[in-house]
């Protein structure tokens, strides 16, 4: 049952909406110069390795990388069980819990031998036959067993993409779009595009999606090779020891054993550094996957927190224009230059506020390892930002889907930031970041905040949602003119269940356009108001509605 509360901020907000410039047609040019593409993740690209994202299977044969097997053998489980992960663990009845595991490992080894099994198969298995041992693992030592279990990847084996097999052509259009304007950089037939994988806890397990990927949209395609084990290596003067700085920074086990290919470009490149600002330097794109951004920040980025050689390069070469970078997700997340969200659910950001610090563990409660005043969902931000290729405000992402707009919305007003930007999935907003223009691009939207206020139980701001085809321009202090794109872009996604603060709820019933209110919605003690003012404007009512000048606030018990 839905209801309507009272917010004292509304008076504050109604009194101070700014006027954007709104055109039934869009106006601009054809084409958009932008450098920076924001992703909000899930591309669904099909892949040899994702078949249920692909119309035709046909093409996919035993030659490619289809998923990760694994290998019950003595040798690897004899490694699992002499780790110091169970004796380092700062809690209680981890030896108990090492019998357990090597009760369930011999087992297995007896009823597979040394045949190699797909590791989802052993993922059921633990699920389902041993489930008591899988809920009390903690997560770094099933990545250990995963890890040390994982069958050695084949250099000529690899993962396969077919763009233009994809069912849903929203996201893999965003990766021609993104070698087309890289290619307006360069005179050659081809541009040259690098990838970065370093957001994923296993840095390498990614590495042939984003490669072929970028070459099946027609580009020439490199692995720009670091991840935060890599960085802090590097910055010690070891850099033999990789593996182990992954360890402690990415709970990445064993990947060099895994990957020896991989592991041997990202030796070299450790000994002659100076080749990554090099790479950066000769190429027109530079692409981020998705993941953890605070893995990506600290690649970026040495332990003591200065920048690196390579983000420098790729900083100076962006802001003139010279080449043109994205990313997806955690590749999003890890753009701007204000403060960079890393961690946090809506409901813990509007009753617990936003914590700056490193986010905590995923399963930091379980381990009893928690920092003081944090918890497994608590809202956590870099006060100093991410890569800062994004000069204009916050950045969030997989926005709808999740039902962030609490916790983009609190951050924004914690941090006194006057713009914030949450893109959904399979969505990009694509911006100029000299000009401060911008563009919607993908199958849903974009909703912009913008000057956050707080009250004691309360946060309100005004905003805007964009669908694609919708350009404008923005600055840090939010939008200051837009253009409606002159064909509506219906939404298909989900309507939400009614969680609106962890599912696509709002966003959906937003669609219905109304204006007094646009949508009121209650649940466990929480409220939130979506309202139209005499300044608000609304385009393609009824199919694919899009707001500018709106209102939105939460309030809690």
């Amino acid at each position: 049952m839905f209801r309507l509360r009272s917010f004292p901020l509304w008076a504050l907000i109604l009194l101070t909406f700014p006027i954007l410039a709104e055109d039934s047609e869009n106006t601009q040019e054809d084409t958009l110069t932008w450098q920076l593409m924001l992703a909000g993740g899930s591309l669904n690209t099909c892949s040899s390795m994702s078949p249920g994202n692909c119309t035709d299977t046909n093409w996919i044969d035993e030659s490619m990388r289809q998923g990760v097997q694994v290998e019950l053998s003595k040798t690897n489980i004899e490694r699992i069980l002499a780790s110091s992960i169970w004796t380092a663990s700062t809690s209680n009845g981890r030896t108990e819990i090492r019998r357990d595991v090597e009760r369930m490992l011999n087992q297995l080894q007896g009823r597979f031998g040394d045949q190699a099994i797909a590791l989802s198969e052993l993922t059921r298995i633990l699920r389902n036959t041993y489930p008591n041992l899988w809920r009390n693992l903690y997560d770094r030592e099933w990545y250990l067993i995963r890890d040390t279990l994982q069958q050695a990847e084949s250099q000529t084996r690899q993962e396969q993409v077919r763009l233009d097999l994809s069912k849903e052509p929203a996201g893999a259009g965003l990766f021609y779009r993104f070698v087309e304007q890289a290619n307006r950089l360069t005179d050659n037939e081809k541009p040259a595009i690098l990838v970065v994988t370093a957001s994923g806890r296993d840095s390498f397990d990614a590495v042939d999606f984003y490669v072929n990927a970028f070459k099946n949209a027609g580009a020439e395609v490199r692995w720009l090779p670091i991840d935060a084990g890599f960085t802090h290596a590097l910055a010690a003067g070891e850099c033999g020891a990789i593996d182990k700085y992954r360890e402690s920074t990415q709970i990445s086990f064993d990947r060099a054993a895994k990957y020896p290919h991989l592991a041997d470009i990202q030796q070299h490149y450790c000994e002659h550094p100076e080749q990554l600002a090099d790479a950066i330097n000769s190429a027109q794109g530079l692409f981020i996957n998705g993941g953890d951004q605070t893995l990506t920040r600290a690649a970026f980025h040495f332990p003591d927190g200065s920048a690196t050689p390579w983000l420098t390069a790729l900083q100076h070469r962006v802001q003139e224009g010279e080449m043109i970078a994205g990313g997806t997700s955690a590749g999003t997340a890890i753009m701007p230059s204000a403060p960079m969200i890393s961690n946090g659910s809506s409901e813990s950001a509007l009753r617990d506020g936003a914590h700056a610090g490193a986010p905590p563990a995923t399963d930091c409660e379980r381990a009893q390892d928690c920092p003081a005043s944090l918890h497994a969902d608590s809202l956590t931000y870099h006060p100093e930002g991410g890569i800062q290729l994004f000069p204009f405000g916050l950045l969030d992402t997989h926005f709808s889907e999740r039902g962030r707009q609490a916790r983009l919305l609190k951050l924004a007003a914690a941090t006194n930031t006057p713009l914030a930007v949450g893109v959904d999935e399979t969505t990009a907003l694509l911006v100029n970041v000299q000009t401060g223009e911008f563009e919607v691009a993908g199958a849903h939207g974009v909703f912009f905040i913008e000057q956050p206020i707080q009250g004691e139980q309360s946060v309100a701001s005004y905003f805007h949602y964009l669908r694609h085809g919708s350009r404008g321009t923005l600055t840090a202090q939010g939008l200051v003119a837009v253009d409606f794109a002159a064909q509506a872009a219906g939404d298909q996604g989900s309507s939400g269940e009614g969680v609106f603060l962890r599912d696509r709820t709002i966003t959906a019933a937003l669609q219905q356009c109304r204006r007094n209110p646009l949508l009121t919605l209650t649940r466990d003690g929480i409220s939130v108001l979506l309202r139209a003012s005499e300044d608000t404007q609304l385009a393609h009512v009824g199919n694919g509605c899009e707001v500018v000048n709106g209102g939105m606030a939460f309030s809690w018990d």
